[in-house]
């Protein structure tokens, strides 16, 4: 998955969701131009704040947005007796790159989906 500029989408974001973007540095960075975009902006609707969380999800597990709409529909159609949110996490953090970073094989997610992938191949 191609993400582009990882501090751009990060400082979009609002949040770390790259290895990159854990630093202080880019703490800073962000703090400063979280205070410019309370000036900026209004008030954000609330489709503008899912979308957000979405896009947060998304960038943190390295997914394509078919993959994740695809993951979406799977939590959304199993009858299970979690809430179809906590159903589509527990399939995100089932997957092999995210349990291969969880064991601490690798330092980053990239790396983690990275060593999957020659696994299977």
């Amino acid at each position: 998955m191609k993400t582009g500029p990882r501090y751009k989408i990060a400082k979009r974001l609002g949040a770390s969701v790259f290895e990159k973007a854990q630093t202080q540095k880019f703490a800073l960075s962000a703090d400063r131009s979280a205070k410019n975009k309370k000036r900026s902006r209004g008030r954000q609707s609330e489709y503008g704040k899912q979308m957000l969380e979405k896009q947060k999800v998304r960038m943190t597990y390295g997914l394509p947005e078919r993959q994740f709409r695809n993951y979406v529909q799977k939590a959304l159609s199993t009858v299970h007796t979690a809430k179809p949110s906590e159903r589509l996490h527990e399939l995100l953090e089932l997957r092999l790159d995210n349990v291969v970073w969880r064991l601490g094989l690798t330092q980053t997610r990239r790396g983690a989906r990275q060593m999957s992938h020659t696994v299977m191949c």
